[in-house]
């Protein structure tokens, strides 16, 4: 997927969302680690940016801030950014943000690859706007796709009451369908045109292995990597998380 920063292209990458959004990992601005399971059997309003240290994401977290005052307390409003958390911190300090939960993406990029929004030349977070209900199920999304341009504030909010009224949730199954059954394993192959290529699809492979606890062998094959899960351990919902990686 692309974005623009001022007109010039930008390539986001990382694992694309299904319905449900992965369990990722975040540091708080006390160096906690800090994880979406935190937040269980609340309604999120999660909320990137690129850094706090521009004028459309400085409005961005005052804006969220703002709107969170009158929220139900049903509902969570959280802000990540790549940002160290001790600028997040005085960031939080000198502006008053008391009702935003603003956390770092720096140390692991889970939350950018897990929500594919790695912005891959950057290196930092796409502007975003993710609603998620009790369950995790992703109810609203937006990428803005100007990287300088700020999101759309009254549709999320607009979004947001349909699931606080807990509107009919319409969400579509994932099905695998790109793996090639061996005789004891399946097989998917990563085709790889740069350097830089292979290192966004190993740093998105890394965290799959850690954070999801999924076992797997590569191999670099004729500028293909190919990614080979045993049958015994293979199943739908694992092969839908390597299917929808983008790098």
């Amino acid at each position: 997927m692309k974005i623009t920063f001022k007109g010039e292209e930008l390539n986001l990458v990382g694992i694309s969302p299904g319905s449900v959004f992965s369990n990722f990992r975040v540091i708080s601005q006390n160096m906690e680690l800090i994880k979406l399971s935190d937040f269980k059997d609340k309604i999120k309003v999660i909320t990137s940016f690129p850094s706090l240290d521009t004028p459309v994401c400085d409005l961005q977290v005052k804006e969220f801030n703002k709107i969170s005052t009158s929220l139900s307390e049903r509902v969570v409003v959280i802000g990540i950014s790549c940002d160290l958390p001790f600028a997040q911190k005085r960031f939080c300090e000198l502006n008053d943000i008391k009702n935003v939960y603003i956390f770092s993406d720096y140390k692991f990029h889970s939350f950018g690859i897990n929500s594919c929004i790695f912005i891959k030349e950057l290196k930092l977070l796409a502007r975003t706007v993710f609603i998620l209900d009790e369950d995790n199920n992703i109810r609203y999304s937006e990428i803005v796709s100007e990287l300088t341009s700020p999101p759309n504030y009254e549709k999320a909010l607009n979004s947001l009451q349909m699931v606080l009224e807990k509107s009919e949730k319409k969400w579509e199954e994932i099905k695998c369908c790109k793996w090639v059954e061996k005789e004891d394993y399946f097989k998917l192959d990563f085709p790889i045109r740069t350097n830089e290529d292979l290192d966004s699809i190993f740093e998105i492979l890394s965290l799959i292995k850690e954070e999801k606890n999924i076992d797997f062998n590569l191999k670099f094959i004729n500028n293909n990597l190919e990614v080979s899960i045993p049958v015994q351990k293979f199943n739908l919902e694992i092969g839908s998380i390597f299917e929808r990686i983008v790098y």
